[in-house]
């Protein structure tokens, strides 16, 4: 029977889809960039911004159904395709519905959405995504999971047809009508669904050979492959690459199983290699589970795993990079949490990169040796070489060991190479080879690499200009951006080599390095990346001052900062932009730069700035000004108490004049001599009040020359000079 629904109003349809492609956009920045790059903040703004339009009359409530988004069990006449990718990436996280309250901000969606971007069996290991916002978010958004094994309990013809199916594709043959290929259809189309399917899969094979599971999922996906092909062509890539996200819950047995089935007559549909046409589809994330799915179960890896891992990529870059990627899901399972984690991985890892045997061995030959790896005959305990002899080889062929040759090699033709445009070439090579070592996280061996560049390039003058510009290359890769991160287990000497290094590179290091210190939480970190910021002093200046308009509001701080500490005349003009900037501690940071600089230029800024706003951006200026203390703050004072309104700003004014009986100094005398002797006619009561205020600001500092203008006004100047000098004198006496 169909399900009746009603159909979404236009207006709630039309703020539905704008929702949902302001949900995608955000969704992919945060997958995409690291924390507090400027994509990131500005589209989980818009989402923020669209937040309040949903909610405008209330709780907004969406029922995710598969392709599809309802709200209140209505749907969209046609729905925009954003909302099918909003329900697929919902759905994948088995997320059924999803309120939104007004109070979600921008960092609830971004917490939701880094929850959301994680792999899905990640976040099902981890409890699921309703505990885990139970923990990491709050009531601004109530997130409902779905519990599968209760929708099949009330559903029972859903669980009763993925019986069947997996009963029927034990059999010879996979054999469906036109209903049941349409139901198996839908079912790999929703990833939780077919989750479903290879559990109970695995559940009816357990206790079986691994070529009877083997065979069951290549009927499945040859009858997939042939009924798509059929009916819906341009649907078969897509088929093809759910499934082979499928089959990377196999085990290694099972996937050489499968590989060796490939232009078999079983894997054939029509003309088409359904297994070589689902392994050049399975993609990164599919194949680096399937690692990881083998080395959790077998608690390391086997030669298995190896010549699996290399029939499915033989590229060995690519290799690198999706062990990287299972290292991260190994790392979350118990195996992770194991003190010996880091030593079991090196093994995965020297196994699984250094396995090498199609330059030697025949296709044919290969079959054999796979089916005999297959069968129970330990080859290794037949071995007559003692476990010392072979730990000690192994040792030699390790990838840490291969990777180690590498550098010795890059360092020492950086060294040999005398003819300046093949070192550059050479140094070229190093810098790539360095930005893949911070990739897959050897942040050490990479600086030591970019050292060695550093001290050969300066070592023969021939060289500068290459190693500048390679150098400069380097500042813009990987090794600053993820400086912060890789500094926190660095002691004081790593931190100094990488110190040399940054000033090595140049102003161009500036840029990349403050967006680093942006991102950085430990404070630690922060006050090392500032020192070697500050370091720079006036040669940095220029390269800050294009940071001024950066998105990231906290790019915009930093800078404000490092303009602060490099001090002088130069660069104040670029402060005043940041006066009126539409964050408050952007602002704050530019009024401290400018009181800081400590010059006459500053305090002008400063002035104009105080008389030429208004709103906001007036009252931050006021409010901070009214409650700094700071010694570096004596040349604005003064600056204020000649030349500030004090009709317009008395407050102000009054502030400046006690801040400066806080300070002291000979300039602040001077200056409160001046602010004693000031007066209006027509505001007897107020010049009675910044009177006082001066002569007790000269009574605080209590200097032989304070209390020598205390006498002076106390017998010279206006009447109201006069009675406020000698009230403060009685105190002192």
């Amino acid at each position: 029977m169909t399900e009746t629904r009603a159909t979404l109003d236009a207006d709630t349809a039309a703020k539905l889809a704008e929702f949902s492609r302001a949900f995608k956009a955000a969704a992919r920045a945060v997958s995409l960039y690291p924390a507090g790059h400027p994509a990131i903040g500005t589209t989980l703004g818009r989402l923020t911004q669209l937040t309040g339009t949903i909610t405008a009359a209330g709780p907004f409530t969406l029922e995710v159904r598969p392709h599809a988004i309802f709200v209140a069990n209505a749907a969209p006449a046609r729905p925009d395709q954003s909302i099918v990718e909003l329900s697929d990436l919902l759905r994948r996280q088995l997320v059924g519905s999803l309120t939104v309250t007004a109070a979600a901000d921008a960092e609830s969606w971004g917490t939701l959405l880094r929850l959301l971007c994680r792999p899905a069996e990640e976040v099902r290991a981890d409890g699921g995504i309703a505990a885990l916002w139970a923990t990491a978010g709050g009531p601004s958004l109530e997130v409902i999971e779905i519990d599968y094994a209760e929708v099949l309990r009330e559903k029972p013809a859903d669980g009763e047809f993925i019986e069947r199916l997996v009963a029927a594709a034990l059999g010879q043959e996979l054999e469906l009508d036109e209903s049941g290929m349409r139901l198996l259809l839908e079912l790999v189309g929703d990833p939780a669904r077919l989750t479903l399917l290879m559990e109970q899969l695995e559940r009816r094979t357990e206790n079986s050979p691994g070529a009877v599971r083997v065979g069951a999922f290549l009927n499945i996906l040859r009858s997939l492959a042939d009924y798509v092909g059929r009916t819906s062509p341009a649907q078969l890539d897509e088929t093809l690459r759910r499934m082979g996200g499928a089959a990377g819950r196999l085990s290694a047995e099972g996937m050489l199983e499968l590989l060796l089935r490939r232009t078999r007559p079983e894997a054939m549909a029509g003309s088409v290699d359904v297994v070589s046409a689902m392994v050049q589809r399975m993609s990164d994330g599919a194949v680096a589970s399937f690692v990881s799915n083998s080395v959790i179960a077998e608690r390391g890896a086997t030669d298995r795993l190896a010549q699996a891992f290399h029939a499915l990529v033989p590229d060995a870059d690519r290799q690198r990079r999706l062990l990287a990627i299972a290292e991260k899901e190994v790392a979350a399972s118990e195996i992770g949490q194991q003190a010996a984690f880091e030593e079991l991985w090196q093994k995965v890892e020297s196994m699984l990169t250094s396995y090498q045997d199609e330059k030697f061995v025949s296709d044919a030959y290969a079959r054999e040796l796979s089916g005999a790896r297959a069968r129970a005959v330990d080859v290794e305990a037949a071995s007559d070489d003692p476990p010392e002899r072979i730990a000690t080889w192994l040792a030699t062929v390790s990838d840490g060991s291969l990777r180690g040759l590498d550098r010795q090699l890059l360092e020492d033709l950086l060294r040999i190479e005398e003819d300046p445009a093949r070192w550059r070439d050479i140094a070229e090579t190093v810098i790539s080879h360095a930005d893949d070592l911070v990739r897959v996280g050897y942040f050490a061996q990479a600086l030591a690499l970019a050292e060695c560049v550093s001290e050969e390039g300066t070592r023969i003058p021939a060289r500068a200009p290459a190693a500048r510009a390679v150098l400069e290359r380097l500042g813009k890769g990987g090794l600053v951006r993820q400086a912060g991160k890789h500094l926190r287990a660095a002691d004081d000497e790593g931190f100094q080599r990488f110190k040399r290094l940054a000033h090595a590179i140049g102003p161009a290091v500036i840029p990349p390095l403050a967006e680093a210190l942006t991102a950085e939480q430990d404070a630690r970190i922060r006050r090392r990346l500032r020192d070697i910021l500050v370091e720079f002093g006036a040669a940095g200046r220029e390269a800050v001052q294009q940071l001024m308009n950066a998105a990231n509001w906290e790019v915009r701080r930093t800078a404000a900062f490092l303009l602060r500490e490099f001090g002088g005349a130069e660069g104040l003009k670029e402060l005043i932009p940041l006066l009126s900037d539409s964050e408050p501690l952007v602002q704050r940071e530019a009024i401290q730069a400018l009181v800081m600089n400590g010059t006459d230029a500053a305090s002008q800024i400063l002035l104009r700035t105080l008389t030429g706003t208004t709103g906001r951006p007036h009252e931050t200026l006021i409010k901070e000004l009214g409650t700094m203390r700071d010694e570096r703050a004596a040349p604005l004072f003064c600056y204020l108490v000649r030349n500030l309104d004090r009709r317009r700003f008395p407050a102000l004014y009054v502030g400046a004049v006690e801040a400066l009986g806080s300070i002291g100094g000979p300039d602040a005398v001077e200056a409160l001599k001046h602010a004693l002797q000031q007066g209006d006619w027509m505001a007897p009561i107020r010049n009675r009040r910044t009177r006082a205020a001066a002569a007790h600001a000269l009574r605080r500092i209590g200097s032989e020359p304070a209390i020598e203008a205390l006498r002076d006004a106390a017998s010279h100047g206006p009447r109201g000079t006069r009675a406020a000098a000698r009230a403060e004198l009685k105190h002192l006496d």
